[in-house]
């Protein structure tokens, strides 16, 4: 046997050991190895090529109507970068200053800035630099020749091919399209025809704002392919310039933009539209009318997967930025109880009903009490209530315990306190929460830190699951009231809760609830009150004072008051007249006779 090779320890060796890749095999495939390739080429760009102002690199042509096409244009003369920097200042993806500048087929930067080229071209005084922008033309101008000429025929008679769709979006420009219904502006980073879809692919850029920040994002829109011709301003997407009313149409979508703007942050309103969400990257969309919290910081706190991760944040907008803003905004609808997306043309101010508190109707004895809610409401709405806990943090919410049977008005003391605070009502129900200790902790962490950060008022509706007294036989129900007492122990806002078994509460909430008021049955004088106020002056006059006696006869409470009045006003509606007795007796007498 001969003598083993002894090698070097790895990596020990300080020296290149190259490998050459091997010509493909009849599969295709290929290898590496260490003999050095015997057909290679010198290569073309070298000391000698590198004397010239340009290098133009020539490929076979099949078309039949030339021999070469130009591949590629190598730029190296320094009076050419200086003039096409002017040329092309701007142009996405170029920099005019590097010492090699490459323009590759099909030429895009020169067929949109086409005009700009000449008319420097035309203008150039400088000598040298004229007989190298003249060479540079004769090159461009022969491959283009075509190209330009048909997109200028197209463009002056307000139409375009599929295959020459990329000569009208030019990087940089403003692009228009209608997204959801709304007129949108962007700005065109780029397109490419999808090879599987056929689609011409736009990137395109806008403002968005991710709850603390403005900043640009990126959206995804797309041309569908067509035969012959079509109406540029059919497009799905087309560049604004081409737009019939391009001025009226930038001049609203600043006005938009603003607007968009100066609901940043947290804001209250009313709203009415069109609104979605996500689920499983699927849009589901709703009709929203009702009153929404807009809080794009909270909205992604509470949909992890759905926050908005901007780019290049920018600290102040002009009048460009608002014009390619997104006209969505984010936050919470009260009434659905769902974190949505809305559109900011569907946000309006809130109407306050400043007769809301007046309109309660509470038991004579009780009156005095209408004083001191309201008394608490205005000094959490002023945050006048200095008195802490010697604690930090502990003691600062306002609780208030409403009993009695359904219907009597609880929750309209709830909702009259908002009304005066002027902030959201957040209704929340039992079962919202869940059953099991955890989910319940879960919930009420995030519900009780979201609403003081809006200045809420919270109404946790048929509350005794969580309130009724512990005892040694029901371990989870103990459970579920020591979690719900902790929490309201650090709670700093506004806390209605409503029971039907007062009486059953455990003796630990005493000292929590500052306001403890009990509703009786409603009584034959409470019903008639109702009953006026829900007709109110523009239906009371046809009801006569009779008639009013004997609907507080019937033994209704305050929703069932109001659900048959509703009823009523739509069979009045129908019928094309006003409101009578006579449709709240129809209706009655079918509750009776159900």
């Amino acid at each position: 046997m001969g003598e083993s090779i002894k090698y070097a320890s790895p990596g020990s060796i300080c020296e290149v050991h190259n490998l050459y890749k091997t010509n493909p095999d009849k599969s295709g495939r290929t290898s590496w190895t260490k003999t050095y390739p015997d057909d290679l080429v010198e290569p073309a760009e070298n000391e000698e090529s590198s004397q010239y102002a340009l290098i133009v690199r020539n490929d076979k042509c099949y078309d039949g109507r030339k021999s070469l096409e130009v591949h590629s244009i190598v730029v190296q003369s320094k009076q050419l970068k200086t003039f096409l920097g002017k040329v092309m200042k701007g142009y996405p993806g170029i920099t005019m200053d590097l010492d090699r500048v490459e323009f590759n087929k099909p030429f895009k930067p020169f067929v949109h800035r086409w005009k700009q080229f000449v008319e420097a071209r035309d203008n150039e005084q400088e000598v040298a630099t004229k007989a190298h922008v003249d060479l540079l033309y004769k090159v461009v101008e022969e491959e283009l020749r075509d190209i330009i000429a048909s997109k200028n025929d197209l463009v002056a008679n307000g139409v375009v091919t599929y295959d020459l769709l990329w000569t009208i979006f030019e990087p940089g420009e403003i692009i228009f399209s209608v997204v959801d219904g709304r007129d949108r502006a962007f700005i065109f980073e780029s397109g490419n025809i999808d090879q599987q879809t056929g689609k011409f692919c736009i990137k395109a850029k806008f403002i968005e704002y991710d709850g603390t920040k403005f900043g640009t994002y990126f959206d995804g829109l797309a041309v569908p392919p067509f035969e012959g011709t079509s109406p540029i301003t059919d497009l799905k997407v087309f560049p604004l310039v081409y737009h019939s009313n391009s001025a009226t149409v930038r001049r609203d979508l600043i006005a938009r933009g603003k607007l968009w703007e100066d609901h940043a942050g947290y804001h209250y309103k009313q709203y009415e539209g069109g609104a979605k969400t996500y689920f499983c990257n699927r849009e589901i969309k709703f009709h929203i009318k009702s009153r929404i919290v807009i809080d794009a910081d909270a909205y992604n706190t509470f949909n992890p997967g759905d926050e908005v991760d901007i780019y290049y944040s920018k600290e102040k907008l002009s009048d460009d930025d608002r014009l390619i803003a997104t006209p969505i905004i984010r936050g919470y609808a009260l009434k659905d109880k769902r974190w949505l997306e809305f559109y900011i043309d569907g946000v309006k101010d809130i109407t306050w009903n400043e007769q809301a508190f007046d309109s309660l109707v509470l038991p004579h004895a009780q009156q005095d009490l209408k004083q001191l809610i309201l008394a608490f409401a205005e000094s959490q709405s002023k945050n006048i209530g200095d008195f802490d806990d010697i604690i930090q943090g502990k003691g600062r919410g306002v609780i208030m315990l409403l009993s009695g049977p359904p219907g009597v008005g609880k929750t309209l003391t709830a909702e009259s306190v908002a009304e005066v605070m002027k902030v959201p009502l957040y209704v929340l129900s039992a079962g919202d929460l869940g059953t099991t200790a955890s989910t319940v902790e879960d919930s009420l962490k995030d519900i009780l830190s979201i609403v003081p950060r809006w200045g809420a008022v919270l109404l946790l509706d048929e509350a005794d699951v969580f309130m009724e007294a512990r005892n040694s036989s029901d371990l989870k129900r103990n459970e579920l009231v020591s979690i719900f007492l902790r929490m309201l122990e650090y709670y700093e806002g506004f806390l209605f809760l409503t029971s039907n078994r007062a009486e059953n509460i455990d003796p630990a909430f005493e000292s929590r609830i500052h306001v403890s008021l009990r509703y009786p049955e409603l009584n034959k004088t409470s019903r008639r009150q109702i009953w006026t106020q829900f007709l109110g002056d523009a239906y009371l006059e046809g009801f006569s004072s009779q008639q009013l006696d004997q609907l507080g006869e019937m033994e209704l409470n305050g929703r069932q008051i109001k659900n048959v009045l509703r009823t009523a006003h739509l069979l009045a509606r129908k019928q094309g007249v006003q409101l009578t007795y006579g449709h709240v007796q129809t209706i009655l007498n079918l509750r009776i006779s159900n």
